[in-house]
Protein backbone atom coordinates (compact mmCIF):
# COMPACT_ATOMS: atom_id res chain seq x y z
CA UNK A 1 0.00 0.00 0.00
CA UNK A 2 1.38 3.34 -0.65
CA UNK A 3 1.29 5.93 1.75
CA UNK A 4 0.45 9.74 0.64
CA UNK A 5 2.47 12.22 2.10
CA UNK A 6 1.04 15.07 3.13
CA UNK A 7 2.84 17.96 1.37
CA UNK A 8 1.70 20.81 3.61
CA UNK A 9 3.02 18.84 6.27
CA UNK A 10 6.79 18.78 4.78
CA UNK A 11 6.46 22.08 3.74
CA UNK A 12 5.44 23.21 7.08
CA UNK A 13 8.09 21.02 8.63
CA UNK A 14 10.47 22.62 6.64
CA UNK A 15 9.24 25.90 7.48
CA UNK A 16 9.90 25.61 11.74
CA UNK A 17 13.10 23.20 11.53
CA UNK A 18 15.07 26.47 9.46
CA UNK A 19 13.92 28.40 12.71
CA UNK A 20 15.42 25.44 15.23
CA UNK A 21 19.24 25.65 16.25
CA UNK A 22 20.91 22.22 15.36
CA UNK A 23 20.93 20.90 18.62
CA UNK A 24 17.08 21.80 19.29
CA UNK A 25 16.43 19.74 16.05
CA UNK A 26 18.23 16.78 17.25
CA UNK A 27 16.07 16.97 20.51
CA UNK A 28 13.35 16.89 18.76
CA UNK A 29 14.44 13.79 17.01
CA UNK A 30 15.63 12.04 19.88
CA UNK A 31 12.07 12.87 21.44
CA UNK A 32 10.21 11.06 18.50
CA UNK A 33 12.05 7.89 19.73
CA UNK A 34 10.77 6.93 22.88
CA UNK A 35 8.55 10.47 23.90
CA UNK A 36 11.09 10.59 26.92
CA UNK A 37 12.23 14.15 27.16
CA UNK A 38 15.21 14.12 29.80
CA UNK A 39 16.38 11.56 28.29
CA UNK A 40 15.80 12.79 24.66
CA UNK A 41 17.62 16.04 25.89
CA UNK A 42 20.50 13.84 27.39
CA UNK A 43 21.10 12.01 23.97
CA UNK A 44 20.84 15.34 22.18
CA UNK A 45 23.76 16.84 24.07
CA UNK A 46 22.15 18.97 26.79
CA UNK A 47 23.95 17.90 30.16
CA UNK A 48 22.24 15.40 32.20
CA UNK A 49 22.66 17.46 35.80
CA UNK A 50 19.82 19.85 33.86
CA UNK A 51 18.32 17.41 31.13
CA UNK A 52 14.62 17.84 32.87
CA UNK A 53 14.61 21.34 32.84
CA UNK A 54 15.88 22.01 29.23
CA UNK A 55 13.82 19.39 27.79
CA UNK A 56 10.54 21.00 29.29
CA UNK A 57 12.08 24.53 28.34
CA UNK A 58 12.52 23.16 25.08
CA UNK A 59 8.89 21.74 24.50
CA UNK A 60 7.69 24.80 25.91
CA UNK A 61 9.15 26.76 23.05
CA UNK A 62 6.98 27.01 20.22
CA UNK A 63 9.00 26.26 17.50
CA UNK A 64 10.10 23.20 19.06
CA UNK A 65 7.16 22.12 20.20
CA UNK A 66 5.51 22.78 16.44
CA UNK A 67 8.32 20.76 14.89
CA UNK A 68 7.34 17.90 17.21
CA UNK A 69 3.70 18.21 16.63
CA UNK A 70 4.41 17.82 12.83
CA UNK A 71 6.35 14.89 13.02
CA UNK A 72 3.70 13.17 15.39
CA UNK A 73 0.93 13.94 12.82
CA UNK A 74 3.54 13.07 9.37
CA UNK A 75 4.03 9.81 11.09
CA UNK A 76 0.60 9.31 12.54
CA UNK A 77 0.05 9.63 8.48
CA UNK A 78 2.33 7.15 7.46
CA UNK A 79 1.28 4.18 9.75
CA UNK A 80 -2.29 4.89 9.48
CA UNK A 81 -3.13 5.40 13.48
CA UNK A 82 -5.26 7.67 15.12
CA UNK A 83 -6.38 8.56 18.34
CA UNK A 84 -9.19 6.83 17.95
CA UNK A 85 -8.22 3.75 16.64
CA UNK A 86 -5.67 3.29 19.68
CA UNK A 87 -8.36 4.11 22.28
CA UNK A 88 -10.28 1.23 20.09
CA UNK A 89 -7.40 -1.40 20.58
CA UNK A 90 -7.24 -0.35 24.57
CA UNK A 91 -10.56 -0.87 24.65
CA UNK A 92 -10.35 -4.48 23.42
CA UNK A 93 -7.84 -5.29 25.88
CA UNK A 94 -8.92 -3.40 28.60
CA UNK A 95 -13.06 -5.38 28.55
CA UNK A 96 -11.72 -8.65 27.59
CA UNK A 97 -13.50 -11.58 29.12
CA UNK A 98 -11.52 -14.71 29.10
CA UNK A 99 -14.47 -16.88 29.76
CA UNK A 100 -15.76 -16.15 25.73
CA UNK A 101 -12.23 -17.31 24.89
CA UNK A 102 -11.41 -20.25 26.53
CA UNK A 103 -13.25 -23.43 27.01
CA UNK A 104 -12.56 -25.83 30.39
CA UNK A 105 -10.16 -27.78 28.68
CA UNK A 106 -8.33 -25.06 27.47
CA UNK A 107 -9.49 -25.02 24.01
CA UNK A 108 -10.53 -21.73 21.94
CA UNK A 109 -14.25 -21.49 22.28
CA UNK A 110 -15.58 -21.24 18.45
CA UNK A 111 -17.81 -18.20 19.74
CA UNK A 112 -14.93 -16.00 20.35
CA UNK A 113 -15.08 -13.07 18.29
CA UNK A 114 -11.86 -11.03 16.47
CA UNK A 115 -12.38 -8.80 19.23
CA UNK A 116 -12.12 -11.47 22.17
CA UNK A 117 -9.33 -12.80 20.54
CA UNK A 118 -7.30 -9.45 20.42
CA UNK A 119 -6.77 -9.83 24.09
CA UNK A 120 -4.53 -13.37 23.66
CA UNK A 121 -0.99 -12.73 24.30
CA UNK A 122 0.47 -16.42 23.39
CA UNK A 123 -1.42 -20.09 23.20
CA UNK A 124 1.08 -23.06 24.40
CA UNK A 125 0.00 -26.58 23.45
CA UNK A 126 2.05 -29.31 24.85
CA UNK A 127 1.04 -32.67 23.92
CA UNK A 128 2.43 -35.83 26.31
CA UNK A 129 2.16 -39.32 25.08
CA UNK A 130 2.66 -42.24 27.72
CA UNK A 131 1.59 -45.93 28.44
CA UNK A 132 -1.94 -44.32 29.21
CA UNK A 133 -2.59 -42.48 26.46
CA UNK A 134 -1.86 -38.97 24.84
CA UNK A 135 -2.49 -35.96 27.17
CA UNK A 136 -2.78 -32.22 25.80
CA UNK A 137 -2.07 -29.35 28.03
CA UNK A 138 -3.08 -26.37 26.95
CA UNK A 139 -2.14 -22.61 28.37
CA UNK A 140 -3.30 -19.67 27.18
CA UNK A 141 -2.40 -16.14 27.99
CA UNK A 142 -3.58 -12.69 27.82
CA UNK A 143 -2.79 -9.40 27.94
CA UNK A 144 -2.53 -6.94 31.24
CA UNK A 145 -5.70 -5.99 31.91
CA UNK A 146 -4.79 -3.83 34.61
CA UNK A 147 -1.85 -1.88 32.28
CA UNK A 148 -4.68 -1.54 29.58
CA UNK A 149 -6.81 0.03 31.67
CA UNK A 150 -4.56 2.17 32.89
CA UNK A 151 -3.49 3.52 29.74
CA UNK A 152 -7.12 3.32 28.04
CA UNK A 153 -7.70 5.96 31.17
CA UNK A 154 -4.77 8.15 30.34
CA UNK A 155 -5.74 8.47 26.69
CA UNK A 156 -9.31 9.54 28.23
CA UNK A 157 -7.48 12.22 30.58
CA UNK A 158 -8.88 10.30 33.49
CA UNK A 159 -5.41 9.45 35.11
CA UNK A 160 -3.28 12.91 36.29
CA UNK A 161 0.61 12.27 37.28
CA UNK A 162 2.03 13.86 40.10
CA UNK A 163 4.53 15.67 39.01
CA UNK A 164 8.20 14.72 39.99
CA UNK A 165 11.29 16.99 40.29
CA UNK A 166 14.31 15.27 39.93
CA UNK A 167 16.35 16.41 43.59
CA UNK A 168 19.41 14.54 42.45
CA UNK A 169 21.39 17.02 40.26
CA UNK A 170 24.30 18.77 42.24
CA UNK A 171 23.00 22.42 43.00
CA UNK A 172 26.77 23.54 42.07
CA UNK A 173 26.00 22.68 38.78
CA UNK A 174 23.43 24.99 38.12
CA UNK A 175 23.34 28.73 36.78
CA UNK A 176 22.03 31.37 39.30
CA UNK A 177 19.07 31.62 37.29
CA UNK A 178 18.44 27.92 37.61
CA UNK A 179 18.87 27.93 41.78
CA UNK A 180 16.24 30.06 41.86
CA UNK A 181 13.95 28.79 39.26
CA UNK A 182 15.18 25.44 41.41
CA UNK A 183 14.12 26.66 44.65
CA UNK A 184 11.21 27.60 43.56
CA UNK A 185 9.50 24.66 42.01
CA UNK A 186 10.70 22.69 45.46
CA UNK A 187 9.12 25.34 47.54
CA UNK A 188 5.57 24.78 44.94
CA UNK A 189 5.46 21.16 45.42
CA UNK A 190 6.43 20.50 49.16
CA UNK A 191 6.55 24.08 51.22
CA UNK A 192 9.17 24.98 53.66
CA UNK A 193 8.04 24.94 57.25
CA UNK A 194 9.54 28.29 58.70
CA UNK A 195 7.57 28.46 62.05
CA UNK A 196 10.13 29.99 64.49
CA UNK A 197 10.90 27.49 67.13
CA UNK A 198 9.36 28.69 70.60
CA UNK A 199 12.44 29.34 72.52
CA UNK A 200 14.61 30.44 69.64
CA UNK A 201 13.94 33.90 68.55
CA UNK A 202 16.70 36.50 69.55
CA UNK A 203 16.54 39.11 71.96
Amino acid sequence: MTVKKDVSLVGNAELVAAKLTPQQKRFCEEYMLDLNQTAAAIRAGYSPNSANEQASRLLANVNVRAYVDIMMAERSTRVGVSSDRVIRELARLSFSNPAKVVAEDGSILDTATEDDLAAVSAIKVKKTTTKAGVTIEREVRFTDKNKSLELLARHLGMLVDKKQIDITSKIEDYTDEERIRRILELQKEAPINITPIPGDDET
